[in-house]
Protein backbone atom coordinates (compact mmCIF):
# COMPACT_ATOMS: atom_id res chain seq x y z
CA UNK A 1 0.00 0.00 0.00
CA UNK A 2 1.09 3.60 -0.58
CA UNK A 3 1.83 6.06 2.23
CA UNK A 4 -1.34 7.31 3.94
CA UNK A 5 -2.16 10.85 2.82
CA UNK A 6 -3.10 13.64 5.20
CA UNK A 7 -6.82 14.39 5.36
CA UNK A 8 -6.37 17.58 3.35
CA UNK A 9 -4.47 15.79 0.59
CA UNK A 10 -6.97 12.91 0.63
CA UNK A 11 -9.81 15.42 0.13
CA UNK A 12 -7.97 16.96 -2.83
CA UNK A 13 -7.54 13.50 -4.34
CA UNK A 14 -11.27 12.84 -3.87
CA UNK A 15 -12.09 15.97 -5.87
CA UNK A 16 -9.66 14.99 -8.63
CA UNK A 17 -11.24 11.55 -8.82
CA UNK A 18 -14.69 13.09 -8.99
CA UNK A 19 -13.56 15.02 -12.07
CA UNK A 20 -12.17 11.80 -13.53
CA UNK A 21 -15.61 10.20 -13.11
CA UNK A 22 -17.21 13.16 -14.89
CA UNK A 23 -14.75 12.85 -17.79
CA UNK A 24 -15.49 9.12 -18.07
CA UNK A 25 -19.23 9.91 -18.18
CA UNK A 26 -18.71 12.33 -21.04
CA UNK A 27 -17.39 9.40 -23.09
CA UNK A 28 -20.51 7.32 -22.44
CA UNK A 29 -24.00 7.85 -23.83
CA UNK A 30 -26.81 8.63 -21.38
CA UNK A 31 -24.45 9.30 -18.46
CA UNK A 32 -24.03 13.06 -18.63
CA UNK A 33 -26.08 14.78 -15.92
CA UNK A 34 -27.09 11.37 -14.55
CA UNK A 35 -28.67 11.36 -11.10
CA UNK A 36 -28.28 7.98 -9.46
CA UNK A 37 -28.16 6.59 -5.97
CA UNK A 38 -24.92 4.75 -5.25
CA UNK A 39 -24.20 2.04 -2.69
CA UNK A 40 -21.30 -0.22 -1.82
CA UNK A 41 -21.59 -3.73 -0.38
CA UNK A 42 -18.37 -5.04 1.20
CA UNK A 43 -17.43 -8.63 1.91
CA UNK A 44 -16.01 -8.73 5.45
CA UNK A 45 -15.66 -12.50 5.79
CA UNK A 46 -12.63 -13.97 7.57
CA UNK A 47 -10.62 -14.20 4.37
CA UNK A 48 -10.65 -10.39 4.15
CA UNK A 49 -8.35 -10.10 7.18
CA UNK A 50 -5.26 -9.03 5.25
CA UNK A 51 -7.27 -6.54 3.18
CA UNK A 52 -8.33 -4.83 6.41
CA UNK A 53 -4.89 -4.91 8.02
CA UNK A 54 -3.14 -3.52 4.94
CA UNK A 55 -5.57 -0.60 4.56
CA UNK A 56 -6.86 -1.95 1.24
CA UNK A 57 -10.53 -1.78 2.32
CA UNK A 58 -10.23 1.87 3.39
CA UNK A 59 -8.38 2.77 0.19
CA UNK A 60 -11.05 0.99 -1.86
CA UNK A 61 -13.82 3.05 -0.28
CA UNK A 62 -11.88 6.22 -1.06
CA UNK A 63 -11.70 5.23 -4.74
CA UNK A 64 -15.42 4.46 -4.92
CA UNK A 65 -16.81 7.51 -3.09
CA UNK A 66 -16.21 9.87 -6.08
CA UNK A 67 -18.85 7.90 -8.00
CA UNK A 68 -21.43 8.93 -5.43
CA UNK A 69 -20.07 12.48 -5.35
CA UNK A 70 -20.60 12.68 -9.11
CA UNK A 71 -24.01 10.91 -9.35
CA UNK A 72 -25.87 11.17 -6.05
CA UNK A 73 -27.76 14.39 -5.35
CA UNK A 74 -26.38 14.54 -1.80
CA UNK A 75 -22.98 13.06 -2.68
CA UNK A 76 -23.29 10.15 -0.25
CA UNK A 77 -22.80 6.42 -0.67
CA UNK A 78 -24.85 3.89 1.31
CA UNK A 79 -22.69 1.19 2.92
CA UNK A 80 -23.40 -2.44 3.76
CA UNK A 81 -21.06 -5.17 4.98
CA UNK A 82 -21.77 -8.88 4.90
CA UNK A 83 -20.59 -12.30 6.04
CA UNK A 84 -23.28 -14.94 6.61
CA UNK A 85 -25.54 -12.03 7.49
CA UNK A 86 -25.23 -8.30 6.88
CA UNK A 87 -24.96 -4.94 8.59
CA UNK A 88 -25.89 -1.41 7.53
CA UNK A 89 -23.47 1.42 8.26
CA UNK A 90 -23.62 5.23 8.13
CA UNK A 91 -23.48 6.63 4.58
CA UNK A 92 -19.96 7.38 3.30
CA UNK A 93 -19.52 11.09 2.55
CA UNK A 94 -16.83 13.66 1.91
CA UNK A 95 -17.20 14.65 5.56
CA UNK A 96 -16.58 11.23 7.11
CA UNK A 97 -14.57 9.22 4.54
CA UNK A 98 -11.18 9.69 6.21
CA UNK A 99 -10.60 6.73 8.56
CA UNK A 100 -14.18 5.54 7.88
CA UNK A 101 -13.29 1.89 8.56
CA UNK A 102 -11.74 2.66 11.96
CA UNK A 103 -14.28 5.29 13.02
CA UNK A 104 -17.25 3.02 12.30
CA UNK A 105 -15.73 -0.11 13.78
CA UNK A 106 -15.85 -2.21 10.61
CA UNK A 107 -14.19 -5.55 11.15
CA UNK A 108 -14.04 -9.01 9.58
CA UNK A 109 -14.83 -12.65 10.35
CA UNK A 110 -17.32 -15.28 9.19
CA UNK A 111 -18.52 -16.96 6.02
CA UNK A 112 -19.91 -15.63 2.74
CA UNK A 113 -23.62 -15.40 1.90
CA UNK A 114 -24.76 -12.99 -0.81
CA UNK A 115 -28.53 -13.29 -0.55
CA UNK A 116 -29.24 -11.70 2.89
CA UNK A 117 -27.47 -8.44 2.05
CA UNK A 118 -28.94 -8.24 -1.48
CA UNK A 119 -32.37 -8.74 0.06
CA UNK A 120 -31.78 -5.87 2.48
CA UNK A 121 -30.47 -3.58 -0.27
CA UNK A 122 -33.72 -4.17 -2.22
CA UNK A 123 -35.87 -3.49 0.83
CA UNK A 124 -34.02 -0.29 1.62
CA UNK A 125 -34.15 1.26 -1.84
CA UNK A 126 -37.60 0.02 -2.89
CA UNK A 127 -39.64 -0.09 0.30
CA UNK A 128 -37.94 2.19 2.85
CA UNK A 129 -36.46 4.89 0.58
CA UNK A 130 -38.29 4.78 -2.78
CA UNK A 131 -37.28 7.33 -5.42
CA UNK A 132 -37.65 8.02 -9.13
CA UNK A 133 -33.96 7.44 -9.83
CA UNK A 134 -31.92 4.31 -10.57
CA UNK A 135 -29.63 2.71 -8.00
CA UNK A 136 -26.09 1.53 -8.72
CA UNK A 137 -24.68 -1.02 -6.26
CA UNK A 138 -20.98 -1.96 -6.22
CA UNK A 139 -20.74 -5.40 -4.64
CA UNK A 140 -17.18 -6.34 -3.60
CA UNK A 141 -16.25 -9.88 -2.61
CA UNK A 142 -13.11 -12.01 -2.44
CA UNK A 143 -14.71 -15.41 -2.93
CA UNK A 144 -17.65 -17.61 -3.82
CA UNK A 145 -20.85 -17.66 -1.81
CA UNK A 146 -22.30 -20.50 0.27
CA UNK A 147 -25.87 -19.70 -0.83
CA UNK A 148 -26.00 -19.87 -4.65
CA UNK A 149 -29.61 -21.09 -4.85
CA UNK A 150 -30.94 -18.39 -2.52
CA UNK A 151 -28.94 -15.76 -4.39
CA UNK A 152 -30.49 -16.94 -7.67
CA UNK A 153 -33.98 -16.35 -6.27
CA UNK A 154 -33.09 -12.91 -4.91
CA UNK A 155 -31.33 -11.66 -8.06
CA UNK A 156 -34.12 -12.89 -10.35
CA UNK A 157 -36.76 -11.06 -8.34
CA UNK A 158 -34.53 -7.99 -7.90
CA UNK A 159 -34.53 -7.65 -11.69
CA UNK A 160 -38.04 -6.17 -11.39
CA UNK A 161 -36.57 -3.12 -9.64
CA UNK A 162 -34.31 -0.31 -10.95
CA UNK A 163 -31.25 -1.58 -9.08
CA UNK A 164 -28.09 -2.59 -10.94
CA UNK A 165 -25.49 -4.79 -9.21
CA UNK A 166 -21.88 -4.43 -10.32
CA UNK A 167 -20.05 -7.39 -8.76
CA UNK A 168 -16.29 -7.02 -8.35
CA UNK A 169 -14.14 -9.99 -7.41
CA UNK A 170 -10.89 -9.07 -5.67
CA UNK A 171 -7.88 -11.08 -4.52
CA UNK A 172 -6.61 -12.76 -7.68
CA UNK A 173 -8.38 -16.10 -7.24
CA UNK A 174 -7.41 -17.12 -10.77
CA UNK A 175 -9.39 -19.28 -13.13
CA UNK A 176 -11.04 -21.32 -10.37
CA UNK A 177 -12.43 -18.39 -8.39
CA UNK A 178 -15.86 -16.77 -8.43
CA UNK A 179 -17.60 -19.65 -10.17
CA UNK A 180 -21.03 -18.32 -9.17
CA UNK A 181 -20.44 -14.78 -10.41
CA UNK A 182 -18.96 -15.97 -13.69
CA UNK A 183 -22.34 -17.55 -14.50
CA UNK A 184 -24.36 -14.36 -13.95
CA UNK A 185 -24.59 -13.48 -17.63
CA UNK A 186 -26.25 -16.84 -18.33
CA UNK A 187 -28.85 -16.58 -15.55
CA UNK A 188 -32.33 -16.99 -17.00
CA UNK A 189 -35.70 -16.01 -15.53
CA UNK A 190 -34.88 -12.31 -15.05
CA UNK A 191 -37.09 -9.44 -16.14
CA UNK A 192 -33.96 -7.62 -17.28
CA UNK A 193 -30.22 -8.33 -17.00
CA UNK A 194 -29.46 -6.55 -13.71
CA UNK A 195 -25.90 -7.54 -12.88
CA UNK A 196 -22.34 -7.59 -14.20
CA UNK A 197 -19.07 -9.06 -12.94
CA UNK A 198 -15.36 -8.46 -13.38
CA UNK A 199 -12.31 -9.53 -11.41
CA UNK A 200 -9.26 -7.57 -10.31
CA UNK A 201 -6.42 -8.53 -7.93
CA UNK A 202 -6.56 -5.33 -5.85
CA UNK A 203 -9.22 -2.66 -6.27
CA UNK A 204 -7.31 -0.15 -4.15
CA UNK A 205 -3.94 -0.22 -5.96
CA UNK A 206 -3.50 2.45 -8.66
CA UNK A 207 -0.43 0.55 -9.87
CA UNK A 208 -2.70 -2.34 -10.91
CA UNK A 209 -5.44 -0.16 -12.42
CA UNK A 210 -5.43 3.64 -12.63
CA UNK A 211 -8.47 5.76 -11.78
CA UNK A 212 -9.56 6.37 -15.36
CA UNK A 213 -9.40 2.66 -16.24
CA UNK A 214 -11.15 1.65 -13.02
CA UNK A 215 -14.09 4.00 -13.51
CA UNK A 216 -14.38 2.98 -17.16
CA UNK A 217 -14.58 -0.66 -16.07
CA UNK A 218 -17.04 0.01 -13.25
CA UNK A 219 -19.30 1.98 -15.59
CA UNK A 220 -19.06 -0.35 -18.57
CA UNK A 221 -22.44 -2.11 -18.21
CA UNK A 222 -24.43 0.37 -16.13
CA UNK A 223 -25.26 2.79 -19.00
CA UNK A 224 -26.33 -0.16 -21.18
CA UNK A 225 -28.71 -1.27 -18.43
CA UNK A 226 -30.10 2.26 -18.14
CA UNK A 227 -31.10 2.16 -21.81
CA UNK A 228 -33.32 -0.92 -21.45
CA UNK A 229 -37.00 0.08 -21.96
CA UNK A 230 -37.95 -2.02 -18.93
CA UNK A 231 -35.54 -0.06 -16.74
CA UNK A 232 -36.82 3.29 -18.01
CA UNK A 233 -40.38 2.17 -17.21
CA UNK A 234 -39.37 1.09 -13.68
CA UNK A 235 -37.62 4.39 -12.97
CA UNK A 236 -40.68 6.27 -14.20
CA UNK A 237 -42.92 4.46 -11.71
CA UNK A 238 -41.03 5.97 -8.77
CA UNK A 239 -42.72 5.28 -5.44
CA UNK A 240 -45.52 3.33 -7.17
CA UNK A 241 -43.04 0.60 -8.07
CA UNK A 242 -43.31 -0.94 -4.61
CA UNK A 243 -47.03 -1.50 -5.08
CA UNK A 244 -46.79 -2.65 -8.69
CA UNK A 245 -44.07 -5.22 -8.02
CA UNK A 246 -44.74 -6.05 -4.39
CA UNK A 247 -45.04 -9.74 -5.34
CA UNK A 248 -41.34 -9.79 -6.25
CA UNK A 249 -40.35 -8.04 -3.03
CA UNK A 250 -42.41 -10.56 -1.08
CA UNK A 251 -40.57 -13.42 -2.81
CA UNK A 252 -37.24 -11.79 -1.98
CA UNK A 253 -38.20 -11.48 1.68
CA UNK A 254 -39.24 -15.12 1.89
CA UNK A 255 -35.70 -16.23 1.06
CA UNK A 256 -33.65 -16.96 4.16
CA UNK A 257 -30.34 -18.78 4.45
CA UNK A 258 -31.92 -20.91 7.17
CA UNK A 259 -34.00 -22.40 4.33
CA UNK A 260 -30.85 -23.96 2.88
CA UNK A 261 -32.15 -27.50 3.33
CA UNK A 262 -35.35 -26.70 1.38
CA UNK A 263 -33.68 -24.88 -1.48
CA UNK A 264 -30.91 -27.43 -1.79
CA UNK A 265 -33.08 -30.54 -1.91
CA UNK A 266 -33.84 -31.17 1.74
CA UNK A 267 -30.30 -32.02 2.83
CA UNK A 268 -30.45 -30.76 6.41
CA UNK A 269 -27.37 -32.77 7.40
CA UNK A 270 -25.29 -30.92 4.81
CA UNK A 271 -26.46 -27.66 6.33
CA UNK A 272 -25.24 -28.69 9.80
CA UNK A 273 -21.87 -29.77 8.40
CA UNK A 274 -21.51 -26.47 6.55
CA UNK A 275 -22.24 -24.48 9.70
CA UNK A 276 -19.60 -26.46 11.62
CA UNK A 277 -17.00 -25.97 8.88
CA UNK A 278 -17.70 -22.23 8.76
CA UNK A 279 -17.29 -21.94 12.53
CA UNK A 280 -13.98 -23.82 12.44
CA UNK A 281 -12.71 -21.60 9.62
CA UNK A 282 -13.72 -18.49 11.55
CA UNK A 283 -11.87 -19.66 14.69
CA UNK A 284 -8.72 -20.51 12.69
CA UNK A 285 -8.76 -17.09 10.99
CA UNK A 286 -9.17 -15.33 14.34
CA UNK A 287 -6.21 -17.28 15.77
CA UNK A 288 -4.10 -16.44 12.71
CA UNK A 289 -5.03 -12.78 13.04
CA UNK A 290 -4.03 -12.76 16.71
CA UNK A 291 -0.72 -14.47 15.88
CA UNK A 292 0.12 -12.01 13.08
CA UNK A 293 -0.92 -8.86 14.99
Amino acid sequence: MSVRLSKEDAEKRLDLRKETVRKVCLKKADMTDLISRVAVVLDVSGSMAEAFRSGMVQATLERLLPLAMAFDDDGSMEVWTFTQGFQRHPPLTRGNFYNYIRDNGLTYGGGTNYSPVIRDVCNYFISEEPASVPTYVIFITDGDNFDPNETDVVIRNASYFPIFFQFVGIGGKGGNGFSYLRKLDDMDGRYVDNANFFMIPDLSDINIIDDDSLYMKLLDEYPKWLRYPQVRDMIGMGERLHEVNKKQLKKINKVRTRDLDTLNGGNGGAKDILKTVLKIVEIVLELLDAFLS
